[in-house]
């Protein structure tokens, strides 16, 4: 009972917390110079072309009843009308989410099993040379800029190697067949970026894990090392790396901007680097809070599996 009450407190707390920021990202926006209207028209905006164009939007109503208008449409689905693109923004969003959604996937793929073995390896066996080439691999990658790696990516795999290429041409609404070889490139430039975090954070999780009291007596009793580390050290050592690859799922999704823009990939990164060159307020809000639904969610998700894979969480809620 006492984790059910838990996750429900949780999920309030995330329901109130989304709100609170859609509330505030509107007014940031809203804050902002310029609007829809003066990016639309450009060097052609005159008095009378803003405010006709500023009447026919509703950009001449008051913040607060447009704030109202805006939570309304919101709770209803409607996520708003691009003025700039001259389509609904859900249009707008739902094929660049899809080549998101299929760029984090195949990176989250490349990267977390990975980082997890290769964890475990260099925790086990720290000391020893490979080891230390694992841990030294992953600090270089930790610190490289991203534009640096899908730069080096790019040079390597596309110019000297050309055997995948190095930027994508096709529209958002391709199929996944056609904008499949575009994937690998920046997926790998991700991977390399997710698997150095992940890696260590399992590392530092699995070698103070292994040096806890319940694991020296379980050696004491004479169990072999291999039932050691998946009884006693992996149900431990797990949460840490599960709570950094919720968090690593999440910017996949919603921080791959630059990577995006130096592959020209048509995902949610590019495109919202576009909307707010084109002040495009209703693209802005939408995409601002959609990453903010994701990191919250992916907070309230890493700390449900946490309580469930740690066994000494569960008991200390008395589940």
């Amino acid at each position: 009972m006492n984790t059910a009450l838990h996750v429900l407190r949780r999920a309030l707390l995330a329901i109130g917390v989304f709100a609170a920021m859609a509330v505030l990202t509107f007014l940031g926006v809203e804050a902002l110079p310029g609007d829809a209207c003066t990016s639309l028209l450009g060097r052609a905006a005159t008095p009378e072309k803003l405010a006709q164009c500023r009447e026919e939007n509703g950009l001449n109503e008051p913040v607060l009843s447009r704030l109202g208008d805006w939570a309304g449409d919101l709770l209803h689905g409607d996520l708003g009308y691009s003025i700039k693109r001259s389509a609904p923004v859900g249009e707008i969003i739902a094929p660049r989410l899809r080549n998101s959604l299929l760029l984090a996937g195949v990176a989250a793929l490349l990267a977390f099993p990975t980082a997890v073995v290769l964890g475990m390896y260099s925790a086990r066996r720290r000391g020893t040379k490979r080891a230390r080439a694992i841990d030294t691999t992953g600090l270089v990658l930790m610190t490289l800029p991203e534009f640096v790696t899908a730069s080096v990516l790019w040079l390597v795999l596309s110019i000297w190697l050309p055997i995948l290429p190095g930027v994508t041409v096709l529209p958002s609404n391709a199929t996944i067949a056609e904008i499949m070889p575009s994937v690998w490139l920046p997926a790998i430039t991700l991977a390399l970026l997710v698997f150095a975090h992940v890696m260590r954070s399992m590392r530092a999780s699995v070698v103070a894990t292994s040096s806890r009291p319940f694991v020296d007596a379980a050696r004491y009793r004479g169990v072999q090392e291999r039932t050691v580390m998946r009884r006693h050290v992996m149900p431990a050592a797990l949460p840490p790396a599960v709570n950094v690859m919720a968090v690593t799922a999440a910017w996949l999704l919603t921080g791959t901007f630059v990577v995006e823009v130096v592959f020209n990939y048509p995902g949610l990164g590019r495109l919202a680097v576009d909307a707010i060159s084109d002040r495009d307020t209703s693209l802005i809000l939408a995409l601002t809070l959609f990453g903010l639904a994701v990191f919250i969610l992916s907070s309230f998700i890493s700390d449900t599996v946490t309580r469930m894979l740690d066994p000494r969480v569960r008991a200390g809620l008395g589940a």
